[in-house]
């Protein structure tokens, strides 16, 4: 007699896809509370009315220039995906990233690091090798980010603020700069090593310091930098065409001034390590566009209503689309992933 071959069974809720649409559901009712929070504290009646005179004809743009924002993130993540070997192709690897926007909605974006799982369901490429890239996406955005404030400063003087800039890029070169320096690497593992539940972790760590190098290296920081630069000032002068709608005039002080409030509230959303940002970007946005350009808190909360519709919402719908078309990258069983590759090392 034949045993039956059980039928896949149906995502559910114990399962990653399944856990990404509760957090979503939690996510979208943060946001909701949050929103009606900053309509009251701008006044419900005259939010309403700032946002009927919008000029919503230039939110095709808007979310264009968020699209090249995405399109930029994802050549960084595919050609990263090559440095390390993971043994990808293109198609798969824009499956995975598109996938991985849903990821906006845990804290501090640290479900991207699923990201790694997709590849090795994909291709079985150890996730100690391709977890850096989820790092390293995070850290050289982080820098293109701060570069874009530090050229916004150049609009006006405000000590406070270029000290805080300094500081942050500061920070960043010396996480680098410690990545770099392969002495300091070496004396790290060596010690981990020696410890009794941190050296079992030893080959694997090394393999994660290793990708990290590689990554970081002068030449692929400055290309990863470079192309997070171009990506996020296109979302800098989204913001900037935002506020033109809400009465702001459309100069280069102006422009300069948007592109370092918008840079400077993502820095910031980032780092209070709320999903998406949420609270701390729109906050931020708002206090800065109020302090900076004078604006009223209904034209404030309604231009930062409307950047985070495009640079946030949008990018939330495109990764669950992704994740309804497909959600076996991430239901994959251990047992289905393949050996081959799995014992590759950057190069």
């Amino acid at each position: 007699m034949t045993t039956p071959v059980p039928s896949p069974s149906p995502v559910d809720a114990r399962t990653p896809a399944g856990n990404l649409r509760r957090r979503f559901v939690v996510f979208a009712a943060a946001a909701l509370a949050l929103y009606v929070g900053l309509a009251v504290y701008s006044d419900v009646s005259t939010l309403r009315a700032t946002l009927a005179a919008f000029p919503w004809r230039v939110m095709p743009l808007v979310f264009g220039l968020t699209l090249v924002n995405y399109l930029g993130r994802l050549l960084k993540w595919l050609w990263y995906l090559r440095l390390v070997g993971a043994g990808v192709s293109w198609w798969d690897g824009t499956r995975v990233f598109g996938v991985g926007m849903s990821m906006v909605m845990t804290p501090g974006k640290a479900g991207e690091l699923l990201k790694s799982y997709m590849v090795r369901n994909i291709s079985g490429a150890p996730m100690r090798v391709t977890s850096p890239i989820v790092l390293a996406e995070r850290l050289t955005d982080g820098v293109a980010m701060l570069i874009l404030a530090g050229v916004g400063l150049a609009g006006f003087d405000d000590p406070r603020l270029r000290w805080t800039a300094a500081a942050l890029m500061l920070a960043v070169a010396i996480v680098i700069g410690a990545v770099q320096f392969r002495p300091l690497a070496a004396w790290a593992l060596g010690v981990g090593a020696r410890l009794p539940v941190v050296g079992r972790h030893a080959a694997s760590l090394g393999a994660f310091y290793e990708s990290s190098y590689l990554l970081l290296r002068p030449a692929n920081l400055a290309v990863a930098v470079a192309i997070g630069v171009v990506s996020w000032a296109c979302e800098g002068l989204a913001f900037a065409l935002v506020l033109h709608g809400v009465g702001v005039a459309a100069d280069v002080h102006t422009t300069l001034t948007a592109v370092f409030i918008f840079s400077l509230s993502s820095v910031f959303g980032a780092l209070v390590a709320t999903p998406g940002g949420l609270g701390g970007t729109e906050g931020s946005l708002v206090a800065l566009s109020t302090r900076l350009l004078g604006l009223p808190a209904a034209a404030a909360t309604a231009a930062a209503l409307l950047i985070r519709l495009a640079t946030l919402w949008f990018g939330v719908a495109l990764g669950i689309a992704s994740l309804a078309l497909w959600p076996d990258l991430l239901d994959r069983g251990e047992g289905e992933d393949r050996g081959d590759g799995a014992e590759e090392r950057p190069r």
